[in-house]
């Protein structure tokens, strides 16, 4: 696990100097007049890695022109989880742990897509998981508790964001109509209300018209990249521009399991390609790939076994949904979910005989891609990668809260950092 010691604190500290001064020449040079900021939660180093060995070639991340390496540590020095972190890449500041778009006694930060929203620019918000999750509330909501589910709704339907995506229907609508809200507000019909068009499904996304969308998805839900590209065409009618923060949520969710880890990877990295086609064509758009803190500590212990991951077209639970109810198909299964063909016996009986199947084949993966896990986030610096106006300012090394400040330079929407 990184230890952030006194020579690290160093080298920030100079590095964080040499930035300000660049980023305060920038206010009088915003070069973009867009940006697009993805964050991979839980992506780390290692698990880039994983998705480049899934991929059989490096990812369009890491082709990016420009990168950097990111600390993540919340108030006080410590392990952050992912609400302070939000609050960090979207307000510059740092806060506890729990807590989104406040700082530690309480006092309301503006957000970067809410400074955006006041200099006239259109603004999205993207996940692949609940729309209230900590990541994406962190750049619309103010709340002291990422758990008030119902109030990180209430802001966030009324956060004025033009484009908003995710899960988490339910704490839009009241108890009455399904939802779990107990104060009888029916989100969705007000943001109708609004000119909302709110739709529920991929289907019904891919036949959306009009510039303001939600989606609150409930039946069989767009990637990523389908997200990301029914936003992008929507934002930029603003002839001003506009800011949008797309979450990779998964990437965490999967701790000890490389499979998942590498295809979640994959998955944000078609995502990023989608947002930099569409940067290339429009011109004047900053895309920056980050990460709001790594998880699992995950190291390779063996960098020729990660070929393995190559061969994966399933996450570990996914394959054990299709062992049959004896498991007599776990050869059969491994091979073509894995491509793993010479299992040993002593493998076969640990995925047969295991109370849960999916822990022994993650198990098992993870021992042929030569992979360590532990469990929880952890202090290991995360990468930025960024291309477009100003990506330069993403170089060396940084402070989570430099990310916000250095998009809104490019963006010349004023300085980040402050509090009331």
């Amino acid at each position: 696990m990184f230890r952030c010691g006194g020579r690290w604190l160093a080298v920030i500290a100079v590095a964080v100097l040499l930035a300000g001064q660049s980023i305060s020449a920038a206010w009088a040079r915003p070069a973009a007049d867009s940006a697009i900021l993805f964050i991979g939660d839980g992506m780390g180093p290692v698990q880039i890695q994983l998705g480049e060995a899934a991929a059989g070639q490096p990812l369009a991340i890491q082709k990016m022109p420009y990168s950097g390496l990111v600390t993540t540590l919340a108030t006080g020095g410590e392990i952050t989880d992912s609400a302070a972190a939000s609050t960090a890449l979207s307000t510059g500041r740092k806060t506890n742990d729990g807590v989104l778009g406040l700082t530690p006694d309480g006092r309301r930060l503006e957000t970067i897509l809410e400074r955006c929203r006041k200099a006239g620019k259109s603004t999205g918000i993207i996940s692949n998981d609940a729309l209230t999750g900590a990541t994406p509330a962190g750049f619309a909501v103010h709340v002291d508790d990422r758990g008030k589910r119902a109030e990180i709704a209430l802001q966030m339907a009324r956060s004025g964001a033009d484009v908003m995506m995710g899960y988490d229907k339910e704490e839009f609508l009241p108890t009455s109509a399904g939802g779990n809200r107990k104060d009888g507000l029916d989100l969705i019909a007000e943001m109708r209300k609004k000119d909302y068009v709110v739709v529920f499904n991929r289907d019904e996304l891919a036949k959306a018209k009009g510039r303001r969308l939600v989606g609150l998805w409930d039946g069989t839900p767009p990637t990523l990249d389908e997200m990301v590209k029914a936003a992008l065409p929507r934002l930029a009618q603003n002839g001003r521009g506009f800011f949008l923060v797309v979450e990779q949520a998964r990437v965490d969710w999967d701790e000890g399991d490389p499979a998942a880890v590498a295809l979640e990877v994959v998955e944000l990295d078609r995502a990023v390609q989608a947002a930099l086609d569409y940067a290339a064509k429009r011109g004047r758009t900053l895309v920056a790939v980050t990460a709001d803190h790594e998880t699992g500590d995950l190291r390779v212990a063996h960098p020729g076994r990660l070929a393995v991951l190559r061969g994966v077209k399933a996450s570990a639970s996914g394959m054990a949904e299709h062992l049959d109810k004896d498991r007599t198909n776990v050869g059969a299964v491994m091979k073509e979910y894995a491509g793993l063909s010479d299992l040993t016996q002593a493998e076969l009986a640990a995925i047969k005989q295991a109370k849960k199947p999916e822990e022994a084949i993650a198990a098992v993966i993870s021992a042929r891609a030569g992979v360590t896990w532990t469990l929880g986030h952890t202090a290991t610096p995360v990468r930025v990668f960024a291309s477009g106006p100003l990506a330069d300012q993403f170089t060396g090394e940084m402070d989570n809260t430099d990310i916000p400040k250095r998009i809104a330079a490019a963006l010349g929407v004023g300085p980040l950092g402050g509090a009331r």
